[in-house]
């Protein structure tokens, strides 16, 4: 699947894959190349890809929680889910949920993350 400038994929899965390419580039050999001086702006650039990442997951993270789809997996609760089915520690687990749940609290904020206006 190819994107041109503001261009959305079509699916959540196309995006998935967009993004996980984008990832291993940044991760490749390739990508050490770029000079040291020239390192600022991608810093930049990833610190507004996390934040837009940090809304996503508590959104995700938020109708799974809601739905109580943790149930079908036979755990009782999205922290044990995530700590299960995504390999993080219970503390990391059970401090997302509470993330989730803080953003959920401030949607402004949510809301400015998301639009990478925040880091």
């Amino acid at each position: 699947m190819c994107t041109d400038g503001d261009q959305l994929p079509g699916t959540v899965a196309g995006a998935l894959r967009i993004t996980h390419a984008g990832l291993d580039y940044l991760n490749s050999p390739a990508a050490a190349e770029l000079p040291a001086a020239a390192c600022g702006p991608v810093l930049t650039a990833l610190g507004e890809l996390q934040a837009k990442v940090t809304a996503a997951h508590a959104a995700f993270l938020r109708r799974f929680d809601a739905a109580d789809a943790h149930d079908s997996d036979g755990y009782g609760t999205s922290a044990a889910w995530l700590a299960a089915m995504t390999q993080l520690a219970t503390k990391d687990a059970k401090a997302s949920v509470r993330r989730m749940r803080q953003l959920t609290e401030h949607a402004g904020l949510a809301e400015a993350l998301a639009r990478g206006e925040l880091s």
